[in-house]
């Protein structure tokens, strides 16, 4: 007798569906999300104090807001990100040239010193 109960069927989906995602980006679901930006640095973030979110199609660029600043994500694969990055399946990000372009940090900072010049 055989025990099948361990064995699980994996779904239709699972079986035929293309995979979404890229090595650009970890899937885990800590409560701080990494952002390795184009000029090294990399920038942390707890989810919750999460802003705000735009998501632009035609661009395909992801704007993530949080207090200190925004966080632009370029690249085809971008929306796949961005549905990840919603369910919390998506941690970190870094830019790898083919799925994610580019990624970029504009401090808050930044931005008012501009407006004062």
């Amino acid at each position: 007798m055989t025990d099948n109960s361990r064995h699980q069927t994996p779904t239709l989906s699972e079986l035929y569906s293309r995979p979404r995602r890229s090595a650009a980006w970890e899937e885990q679901a800590p409560p701080v999300v990494r952002f390795w930006t184009d000029d090294g640095d990399s920038w942390a973030f707890v989810f919750h104090h999460l802003v705000g979110v735009h998501y632009g199609a035609r661009q395909e660029q992801l704007s993530i807001t949080w207090p200190l600043g925004t966080i632009v994500i370029t690249g085809p694969k971008v929306s796949a990100f961005y549905e990840d990055f919603c369910n919390h399946r998506a941690t970190s990000v870094k830019a790898d040239g083919k799925d994610i372009l580019s990624v970029t940090m504009h401090l808050k900072a930044d931005k008012e010193a501009d407006l004062e010049e």
